[in-house]
């Protein structure tokens, strides 16, 4: 594969570090687009949580494909005569399932913090939270149509914070096997996950009782890149209203969105760059 030259600067997109052929629910010409405006109007530093959200997603999609990998390794190796344990996939999968949480609220955060800046709320603090109904009614004072899409994800703001809450603070997830055939996976969640591991024990297995890892996976990072466009559409309408002219986009910008940083700290006179392939997203 050819490569450009690396460049020195990198002009018409805010958005690095970015793999759309992975964030395939986030529409790259959007990002370019705001880009170039935002670049435009010199407002770069406000938008640096809007960017950083959007790396924090790509973790949530790493570490939920990572989880569902595990699932199908184990299940691979399940047959009828014997009970397998997986120390290492067990632990992986707690891992990442957990990862999944914290960084979809981290993502969440960013987010908050940049609508607050963008809107010039008046929440400060711990108050630029999503799940608090009075910045959410902060939100729909300034942009009455932007607050209204917000608001049918409140459901799903306390619900996440109450199960982040309840595994970082209090206790954890518990990984276990289920051997034989069920309609939820060989490494279900638990839907109430303050019941403590003993009765999470003695639960059925069945869907009104567990999540399978692939749905709770799903579940989450769905609204949160749901909840991302939203803004990414809300943003470009707010920062036209007041555009003159238009703004060129240059061909190749696209490219921009997927260059990771580096440093020499020696003289060298690259003629390229070298990439790393995985052979999956789940391999590493």
């Amino acid at each position: 594969m050819s490569l450009p030259p690396f460049p020195k600067k990198l002009e018409g997109t805010i958005f690095t570090e970015i793999m759309p052929q992975f964030l395939k629910e986030v529409n790259p010409k959007k990002l370019v687009e705001l880009g170039a405006i935002i670049i435009k109007k010199k407002k770069k530093l406000m938008y640096e949580p809007l960017t950083d959200s959007l790396r924090k997603i790509q973790w949530v999609k790493l570490v939920s494909s990572k989880a569902i990998s595990i699932e199908s390794e184990i299940e691979n190796e399940m047959d009828s005569n014997n009970l397998i344990m997986d120390p290492i996939g067990q632990t992986a999968h707690s891992l990442c399932v957990t990862d999944c949480l914290i960084h979809t609220k981290s993502a969440l955060d960013s987010m908050a913090v940049f609508l607050t800046n963008l809107l010039e709320l008046r929440a400060r603090g711990g108050d630029r939270d999503f799940k608090k109904v009075r910045f959410r009614v902060e939100i729909m004072k300034k942009e009455s149509n932007l607050g209204s899409k917000i608001n049918k994800f409140n459901y799903w703001f306390k619900e996440l914070q109450d199960i982040r809450d309840e595994w970082i603070h209090r206790s954890s997830i518990r990984s276990r096997i289920i051997q034989g055939k069920n309609e939820v996976g060989i490494l279900p969640i638990p839907k109430n996950v303050t019941l403590n591991f003993e009765k999470q024990m003695e639960l059925p297995i069945t869907k009104d009782s567990f999540i399978s890892t692939n749905n709770f996976a799903n579940y989450h990072y769905s609204n949160l890149v749901s909840l991302f466009n939203i803004i990414i559409d809300g943003a470009i309408e707010i920062e036209k209203r007041n555009l003159k002219g238009t703004i060129p986009i240059p061909s190749d910008v696209e490219k921009q969105l997927t260059l990771f940083p580096t440093r020499a700290i020696k003289d060298m006179k690259p003629d390229g760059i070298k990439v790393k392939f995985h052979k999956s997203l789940s391999d590493w």
